[in-house]
Order: C-alpha cells, then structure tokens, then sequence
C-alpha cells in the first residue's frame, strides 16, 4: 500500500478536525510528510471554500472539495462544478416564499453567501450579501440553504424539487438542496482525472453519509472509530478517533 497510494482524501469535520476544530501540530507533520514523499493531498467537505481556508493553509493540499461536491478546485483554481441552474433556483425559491413567506433562505454562489435574511442568526462572524430574488447570480448556483421553524416544515420543501435536485438535513436545522451529482466521489474522479492517478492507488477517510462513496468506491476506504455504523461497516480500516489524531497515527502506520 505504501507505494501504491498516490492521494489521499480527507473528510474535515469529525475526521481530520478534532472536536475543536483544531488539525492538531501531529497531524500537520504527517501531512507534510505525505506531500514531501509526493501524494496528492485533497479535502473533501461540506463547507464553502472560504471557510475551510481557515484549515488548508496549514497543510496547504493540491486539491479541495466543496459542498459535498459541488465545487472542486486544484492548484488554485475551480475545475470542477455540479450546481443548480439560476432560473430553476429562481423558480425555486418563489415556491418555497409562497408555501412559506417566512422562511430564512440563502445560496452559494462563487464562493459568496447571499440571504434574506441577518446570517448572523444562524453563522456568527459571516460575510454576506442581500439576496434579491428577481436578480440571482448569473452563474451555477452551489446550492441552497433553508432555515425554517420545524424541520418538518424544511422537508416539506421536497415537493418542490425537480427531479435533479434533492433535499437534506444539516446539522438537525438546516435544509440543503443541492444537484444529485453534486458529490464528493462525483468530484474525486474529476480530480483523478486532473492529476492522472489511478483510483485505485487513492485513499479516503470519512466519518458520515455524505463520505460514504467515497469510502465504499476509492482504492481504499478507512473510516474513523467515531464514524456512523454505516461508515464504518463498509469500510475496508477503521482508523482512531478525530480526538486522537486517528488518521495522521494510521498514515504514519500504513503509509509513510
């Protein structure tokens, strides 16, 4: 395995991240380690690119991935998008206004947040704009974000959605609507393909749903201790906790 793995990718939060959200001294010298002896290092994750500069900068990997998929970037720039069309975003959120004239909603966009609403309600320290929504950013949209009263009501939004787009929950109050192929594993063929690696010779590392094809379908799949039952039943390791360096401590074991 050692010589066969050419890229890792790595889950954020509950993996790479431990409970502070902190990528502990450890786990920075064996990701350095890693790019020193050549690997593609990549993270793959939920939040926008702004965000998780906060984290990459101490790692500085080749690639990221964001929102689950819908945007990737490698070398400093986006190769990849799976996003909404403007005008079916536009059709959208009219719906969801007159079903719920109260609803808090917000989309990605190029990297910038756009609301109805104070963010701060829901993201302290968040740079955003207004959103207008006969005006919506030309370009793709990464995807939408509703905040409602009761989670009962944010699922009902489902009965709005084109065939393409599908609804989740985040973190037990949100609703994210976002492209079917909008995926981390969508996004890490295209970064296979940009870097010519086999995907045989990658590894990931995840903890939750949204990492499980990746785990299931990259050359190796290694979940953490702390993971979902689901994670870790389809995984072919299972590594220690995010509390106690479990994946820089496997790397170091299996790899470097």
């Amino acid at each position: 395995m050692k010589n066969m793995t050419k890229m890792i990718i790595t889950d954020l939060d509950k993996s790479l991240l431990n409970n502070e959200r902190i990528i502990t001294e450890y786990t920075k010298r064996v990701f350095s380690e890693c790019i020193d002896n050549g690997i593609i290092v990549v993270f793959a994750t939920a939040r926008p690119l702004r965000v998780t500069k906060i984290f990459y900068e101490s790692i500085l990997p080749h690639a990221v991935i964001c929102h689950n998929g819908a945007v990737a970037y490698a070398n400093g720039k986006q190769i990849y998008q799976c996003g909404i069309k403007s005008e079916m975003v536009k059709i959208l959120l009219e719906n969801i206004i007159n079903y719920y004239p109260k609803a808090n909603l917000a989309i990605e966009s190029m990297d910038q947040l756009y609301t109805n609403f104070n963010a701060s309600i829901i993201w302290t320290n968040t740079d955003y704009k207004n959103m207008n929504i006969k005006y919506l950013p030309k370009t793709d949209i990464d995807k939408i974000i509703i905040e409602m009263e009761s989670l009962d009501r944010i699922k009902e939004i489902s009965k709005f959605l084109p065939q393409e787009l599908y609804l989740e929950i985040n973190e037990g109050k949100l609703g994210l609507i976002m492209n079917k192929g909008a995926t981390k594993w969508n996004a890490i063929n295209e970064l296979t393909k940009y870097f010519n690696i086999d995907i045989k010779n990658t590894i990931a590392f995840g903890d939750d749903f949204n990492d499980l094809e990746m785990i299931k379908y990259c050359g190796t799949g290694v979940a953490m201790e702390n993971g979902i039952e689901e994670i870790r039943n389809n995984a072919k390791y299972i590594c220690g906790n995010n509390e106690e360096n479990g994946i820089a401590k496997w790397i170091k074991e299996n790899i470097i």
